[in-house]
């Protein structure tokens, strides 16, 4: 059924202290949007108007495909610095998914939440999914997240994602491409964070986990 829209393969334990982007580049069989689809199921394409997503009263817009909804919880701690990364880190993703879904690797919001090797991984994944044709579809969740303040401007934040609702769509006819149930629609992901100069907590890189036992619901 779903698979990770933005293609990472476990590389290890999440404690590791080296964290890696993997599976993100351009070209090759293995550099998808999301993992290896099954036999494509035709559908319409979207023809209703776009759905604006403000992220918050004071934060940035983000105006989603009508047919893409990417659900972040809230996770809130009470603590003023775990709340700001957390929700930078929700823009984060955000961010990303709204790159992938209108293959945009210059769009703002990425540019401005996602970092590092991170951010030229993204950047890298979205052109290929211009050359290739390759964009999203569906509702992807975000849960379970955890920060860990590791310094004055550095955090990294454990968390989960369901992909059980989320597709790759073909942007040339508008198909949605289904794959089987299973275990890897569930992940679990651990960013680093940096803060910088304009007092925004990026995303700089994370390693992830298919189907985490943890994160399967």
């Amino acid at each position: 059924m779903a698979r990770r829209t933005t293609a990472l393969a476990a590389t290890g334990s999440l404690a590791a202290a080296a964290l890696l982007l993997t599976a993100c580049g351009g070209g090759g069989s293995d550099s998808k949007i999301t993992s290896s689809p099954a036999a494509p199921t035709t559908s319409a394409p979207a023809t209703s108007a776009p759905a604006t997503t403000p992220a918050a009263a004071d934060g940035p817009t983000f105006d989603f495909p009508s047919d893409v909804k990417v659900v972040v919880d809230p996770d809130t701690t009470g603590d003023a610095t775990k709340d700001a990364i957390l929700k930078d880190q929700a823009y984060g993703e955000q961010a990303i998914f709204l790159a992938i879904a209108k293959l945009d690797p210059k769009l703002p919001q990425l540019q401005t939440y996602v970092g590092g090797d991170a951010l030229q991984s993204w950047i890298d994944k979205v052109k290929w999914g211009q050359s290739h044709h390759r964009s999203v579809t569906g509702t992807t969740q975000f849960y379970q997240r955890t920060v860990h303040v590791t310094g004055s401007d550095t955090a990294n934040v454990t968390f989960c994602e369901s992909e059980r609702a989320a597709y790759d769509k073909d942007t040339t006819t508008g198909r949605t491409i289904k794959t089987t149930p299973s275990p890897d629609d569930f992940t679990q992901h651990l960013a680093m964070m940096q803060k910088g100069s304009d007092g925004v907590w990026k995303m700089t890189t994370y390693q992830s986990q298919k189907g985490a036992k943890a994160c399967q619901r």
